[in-house]
């Protein structure tokens, strides 16, 4: 398609909009302005060749700006044209009847175009401009400097026509501006239902967050933080919000803490030990930074706090577990050894060809009495091993 009969396309969606306004403002102008020339030529045929000029600077003004708006700014496009409208409206009075004639009546259509094309700011400049510019042109009357003292065509059907025009101008700018204030309107209630489906989104991931999340000011007052604070210290976010954070840890966790944040600006997996609302202690791993306003000034601290309690007293059962495989362990290698060896020394003593043997009857008392000191241990091995299992699954079940 021709580029003047098509608005240009932008990858911005706002610089799209302005594009397609100011595309409709200067075919609208181009053919309200024709039509009106037209009509006047039928008639006033004694001046068709000003008619026919207008309307000749006209397209070629226009056109131009259309084909230019795909390679200069749209804004710069919108200003030359309300100018050119404002300065032809000027010229058009000068030379046709001065504030009396016929094309200062456009002027306030032209300023009413700069503010959907330009801005609201600029409507003022360009109002400005045509106020001065009628101003010019009484004086221009009152000196007597205009070529033609009465305006062209002063039949009811000349001001009629110029009345419509006026009017078709008016409503065709109108029905923009509305268009344009009702897409405005529904791309704000797409971008505020979007916006209450991320707030809703976030909300629910905000609740629904296992670990703690918080932010403190920079004198660590609580700000946010989230509902898992009960599930974790038992505390209601009310209770604790305003509070400030060292009312929560242990007393010697507050010298550190912010001494490091503050030299690092984060930290990741600090251990910190919290107090429950019942006072239970409760080891956490911290990630915590620091928050910036643009200018680089510390503005909050946000981190999260992940329990690791379990972890903790899982660990601890490891420990024990190992201390007690261990003591098992030494039973074995060290404890156990000398009856066996006794065990086995007096077995290869005994004489198994002759059991009335006399020393056969020394040996078996001591054969006896180290059997039971075997069997001592081997009850201790398994008493300590048996012991260790429900320390195991009892500290299994707390988890």
């Amino acid at each position: 398609m021709p580029q003047p009969f098509s608005p240009p396309k932008f990858q911005s969606a706002e610089l799209n909009d302005k594009a397609s306004v100011l595309f409709k403002v200067i075919w609208g102008y181009l053919l309200v302005i024709t039509i009106t020339f037209v009509i006047a030529m039928f008639r006033q045929p004694e001046f068709w060749p000003r008619y026919m000029s207008r309307v000749a600077i006209n397209w070629l003004v226009c056109i131009a700006l259309l084909y230019s708006m795909r390679k200069v700014s749209i804004r710069t496009i919108a200003i030359c044209f309300i100018i050119y409208i404002l300065a032809m409206f000027l010229i058009s009075s000068w030379t046709g009847g001065g504030i009396k004639g016929h094309g200062i009546r456009f002027l306030a259509v032209a300023v009413l175009l700069s503010s959907l094309t330009v801005g609201r700011k600029e409507i003022w400049l360009f109002g400005i401009l045509a106020a001065l510019g009628g101003l010019v042109l009484v004086f221009a009357a009152n000196a007597q400097l205009l070529p033609v003292t009465e305006p062209i065509g002063d039949s009811a059907m000349t001001y009629w026509i110029y009345l419509i025009t006026n009017i078709l101008l008016l409503c065709y700018i109108e029905n923009l501006s509305v268009s344009r204030l009702s897409k405005a309107l529904d791309t704000s209630v797409q971008e505020l239902a979007l916006r209450k489906q991320s707030e809703e989104k976030y909300r629910l991931i905000f609740e629904s967050f296992q670990d703690i999340y918080y932010q403190t000011d920079m004198q660590g007052k609580v700000i946010l933080v989230t509902p898992s604070v009960q599930q974790r210290l038992g505390y209601d976010p009310s209770e604790v919000i305003g509070k400030n954070v060292n009312e929560f840890y242990l007393e010697q966790n507050k010298n550190d803490f912010k001494r490091l944040l503050m030299k690092n600006g984060t930290f990741l997996n600090y251990e910190l030990n919290l107090l429950s609302k019942d006072g239970t202690v409760i080891n956490t791993l911290v990630s915590s930074q620091v928050l910036y306003e643009n200018g680089g000034k510390p503005k909050a601290i946000e981190g999260t706090v992940h329990d690791i309690t379990q972890r903790k007293r899982a660990e601890e059962l490891l420990k024990l577990q190992n201390k007690e495989l261990r003591d098992i362990a030494f039973l074995q290698l060290h404890i156990v050894r000398r009856p066996a060896s006794n065990v086995q020394r007096l077995v290869n003593l005994l004489n198994m060809d002759d059991p009335a043997d006399p020393l056969n009857i020394e040996l078996i008392p001591q054969l006896e009495t180290a059997t039971n000191e075997l069997d001592a241990i081997i009850r201790e091995i398994v008493k300590k091993t048996d012991e260790i299992r429900p320390k195991v699954e009892s500290g299994l079940a707390k988890d």
